[in-house]
């Protein structure tokens, strides 16, 4: 998986949010606030491409989660994302 370039992060009053950028603009008229493990999560995916369990690990070793908390998780954020076309099979 891989983050989607036509996507960045910024910061509104302390809260980061995912802005659609180029063509992403026409397709997705609005922000994306994120929570501190989506954001951990968006910014492993813009430093390199990885899989399912490269982030599942990084994800239990950042919040000390167990497995199974961490994969439904993870989970649930990557088909959500992946739908706004944020992250990239």
């Amino acid at each position: 998986m891989r983050f989607n370039s036509e996507f960045s992060v910024c910061e509104v009053s302390g809260q980061p949010f995912l802005v659609p950028t180029g063509s992403k603009t026409m397709e997705v008229n609005k922000m994306m606030d994120l929570n501190d493990t989506a954001l951990f999560i968006i910014n492993a995916l813009k430093e390199k491409e990885q899989s399912f369990d490269e982030l599942l690990v990084a994800m239990m070793n950042e919040y000390e989660v167990d497995m199974q908390t961490a994969s439904s998780d993870l989970s649930e954020f990557i088909e959500v994302a992946k739908r706004a076309g944020v992250i990239i099979s």
